[in-house]
């Protein structure tokens, strides 16, 4: 564990000096700004406006920082060479796997809490009442993205490429947002099996689980038996994609 601790406080460390991190950070927070102007421009004055772009800014920023920063955890190691004096040390590669998944997370959770406290301040700006259920939705929308860097991990340890594996993580992503059209797709397209859009169905995580963001907005109620299932669904799928992570690492070539 200590290990494992070192390895996700380095990865913190290295990825809080990446430029792009700030700059996705910043664009976050000024398009949750930009519904200031956006609801000035509404005919309906209230702070749902905000709210839905505050959020929609998030989820966006955060998948982008989880994709292109998940994908080089693993390559830039292999590419700079500085993965081979690291395994050298008595460090397992399921530790260096788990330390750069913890490190990349804790990155993600610091972030979200920046943009979440700026949503926050942006609606005190409106003089709106604070709701606590945004909370609800950033809560599942931060599980969304640390199964999105479990994603990223797996693609970058099968392929040395970061192309390759920013490409299939962003495919599986987008197609885990159109779970719905997966599951139909025998509908679109002709001679498709039933049983493979299905299969694919259950097979590719439904990032439709984690998005709360309508039902908050709306003010629908949100029990907490609802976050409870979300919950166990995030830690199953990210266990599966954890343990397809390190099987592969475990086995990879990196001579």
């Amino acid at each position: 564990m200590t290990r494992i601790l070192a390895v996700a406080a380095n990865t913190y460390r290295e990825t809080v000096r990446e430029r792009v991190l700030y700059n996705l950070v910043l664009f976050a927070v000024l398009m949750t700004l930009s519904g200031l102007l956006m609801k000035q421009l509404s005919i309906r004055q209230d702070e749902r406006i905000i709210k839905d772009i505050g959020l929609a800014a998030m989820e966006l920023f955060g998948t982008l920082i989880a994709v292109f920063m998940g994908v080089g955890l693993v390559s830039k190691e292999i590419e700079r060479r500085s993965l081979y004096p690291l395994l050298a040390k008595p460090l397992g590669r399921s530790e260096f796997i788990l330390g750069k998944f913890a490190g990349l997370g804790f990155t993600l959770l610091v972030n979200v809490a920046v943009m979440t406290a700026g949503l926050y301040v942006t609606l005190a700006a409106t003089h709106a009442v604070f709701d606590p259920n945004l909370l609800k939705a950033v809560y599942t929308m931060l599980l969304g993205l640390l199964l999105v860097v479990a994603l990223a991990l797996l693609f970058s340890a099968l392929s040395s490429s970061m192309l390759m594996a920013a490409v299939g993580t962003v495919i599986v992503v987008v197609a885990g947002h159109f779970s719905d059209i997966v599951r139909n797709m025998q509908q679109v397209v002709p001679g498709m099996p039933g049983w493979l859009s299905q299969a694919l169905y259950y097979a590719l995580p439904n990032f439709r689980n984690f998005d709360l963001k309508s039902r908050v907005v709306h003010f629908d109620p949100v029990p907490f038996s609802d976050l409870g299932w979300i919950s166990l669904y995030a830690t199953a799928y990210l266990g599966v994609v954890l343990a397809l992570a390190l099987a592969v690492f475990r086995s990879r070539d990196l001579v």
